[in-house]
């Protein structure tokens, strides 16, 4: 049986595949290809909700490993969309240090309900 995939997967996936294939243990066939860059950053943009998801329907665990895994796939995923866009981790944190000193963080729970704007 197929199973059709069509995603981004982490790059040492071809070696677990190759080895599944040669050694006949989950799969006898496998279908991958290396994308241009600007596919890559359009499967990034995929990959990131379905990251999110996942840290979504972990989120209420008892156990908090899995949420700590789906965190650092989150974490993984942006990374990568840093590298393919050329921007450094440490100018995001500045960019991000700078609203939470402007705006603050979400440490406390503010829950915004509604604002009366003027006509």
């Amino acid at each position: 049986m197929k199973k059709i995939y069509n995603k981004l997967v982490r790059d040492k996936m071809i070696d677990i595949y190759k080895h599944d294939v040669e050694n006949k243990i989950s799969a006898s066939a496998y279908s991958a290809r290396y994308m241009e860059r600007e596919e890559t950053l359009e499967r990034l943009k995929d990959k990131l909700l379905e990251e999110a998801q996942e840290v979504f329907d972990a989120y209420g665990d008892e156990d908090k490993t899995h949420l700590k895994e789906e965190i650092a796939d989150v974490i993984e995923v942006v990374d990568a969309i840093l590298f393919h866009n050329n921007i450094s981790l440490e100018e995001v944190l500045k960019i991000r240090d700078a609203k939470k000193e402007k705006r603050g963080g979400f440490e406390k729970g503010l829950y915004l309900e509604s604002i009366d704007y003027f006509d």
